[in-house]
């Protein structure tokens, strides 16, 4: 505050001439001082052995802090000037990685109504330890928890991001809330956008292979904790407990997941990705993946979508800071720019009909 004051009524140039004239004064004063000392020292005692023990004890007196301090800020600069090169050859590293990023689509196809989520390996660490090299695929952003452990659903199967990220591929609107409840005060309104009729993924808690459907429900606008009732009821709310939605009344609209156990072949296509990055990236705060759509009847790859995110904080999670999100979203933090999830890679390969999924 007192220098925001000065800096009212006194030039920058002004203060900086006024702050290095107090430097010099201090300095100046020191080496008087001591120049006294050590003279009094020299007339006053005789004995030339005293005389010299004395002399030199003063200087040390006087000298000991400044060499103290001039070691503190040594020591100092050495860790700046270490982070600095750390950071230096992380961004390098992020850059030259950066030149294999991209997106490759070799083949699209058309009419697909449902794919097979392959990996869902959330990371289940608590706390600044899920930046860890440890981590689940930060690049991907499939689960997102703090330090609490693990989010779950009001009912006990299923995670709250492993439901929002299936969620994600069989959403036709763009929604309002985002999440695993997503809702809308009037779908008419939002413009379509590509959904799968259903998805089939591999339980976290249970290890099963399920489909999962939704479908938009209309949401009482005097109960809006009805369907959460129902989810602590039923867990996934059974299909039977739905009923068809006249997108003419008034909203608002909830998105609701619903599962049954998947029955054999698995779908056609499949929607999986690889941890790119080394032990030794990880640890300059650089992550990446690449996203993969296979046909897993042939085994073609149909597509690839190489990423990577680099924390230009290097790890820091100074006033609730996390890492990784800030990466995400900060611009030229990430290659391609994370704009979007997975879905939105995987419907330029998989083309699939329009359509309320039902």
């Amino acid at each position: 505050m007192g220098w925001e004051l000065l800096n009212l009524f006194i030039s920058p140039g002004t203060l900086r001439l006024i702050v290095w004239a107090v430097a010099i004064g201090g300095v100046a004063t020191f080496l008087v001082v001591l120049w006294i000392t050590v003279s009094a020292a020299r007339r006053n005692i005789n004995n030339p052995k005293f005389r010299y023990l004395a002399m030199g004890l003063v200087l040390a007196i006087f000298l000991a802090p400044v060499a103290y301090k001039l070691h503190q800020n040594h020591q100092k600069q050495q860790l700046i000037d270490a982070k600095l090169a750390t950071m230096t050859k992380a961004l390098d590293r992020y850059h030259e990685l950066c030149k294999g990023a991209g997106e490759k689509i070799y083949r699209t196809v058309d009419d697909v109504d449902g794919v097979f989520l392959m990996k869902l390996e959330f990371d289940e660490s608590s706390g600044i330890s899920q930046y860890s090299i440890d981590a689940k695929s930060p690049y991907e952003g499939l689960g997102d928890f703090d330090t609490s452990g693990l989010y779950k659903n009001d009912h006990a199967v299923g995670y709250m991001s492993f439901d929002g990220h299936i969620s994600s591929f069989l959403l036709d609107r763009i929604v309002r809330g985002q999440g695993s409840f997503p809702w809308v005060d009037n779908p008419k309104k939002y413009p379509r956008q590509p959904a799968f009729r259903y998805v089939e993924a591999i339980d976290p808690l249970d290890r099963q292979r399920y489909r999962y459907t939704g479908s938009w429900q209309k949401s009482d606008k005097n109960d809006r904790e009805k369907w959460r009732k129902l989810r602590q009821k039923w867990g996934y709310i059974p299909r039977e407990l739905l009923e068809p939605v006249d997108f003419n009344d008034d909203g608002p609209f909830e998105f609701i997941l619903t599962r049954e156990p998947a029955g054999n072949p698995p779908p056609r296509y499949g929607v999986t990705y690889d941890d790119l990055e080394t032990p030794e990236e990880r640890q300059m705060w650089i992550a990446g993946s690449a996203l993969k759509v296979i046909d897993l009847q042939t085994g073609e790859l149909l597509g690839k979508r190489i990423g990577y995110l680099h924390d230009r904080g290097g790890g820091s999670a100074a006033a609730y800071r996390q890492p990784w999100s800030f990466a995400q979203t900060e611009v030229g933090w990430a290659c391609p720019h994370r704009q979007y999830g997975q879905d939105h890679f995987v419907f330029k390969v998989l083309n699939s009909n329009l359509g309320e999924t039902q």
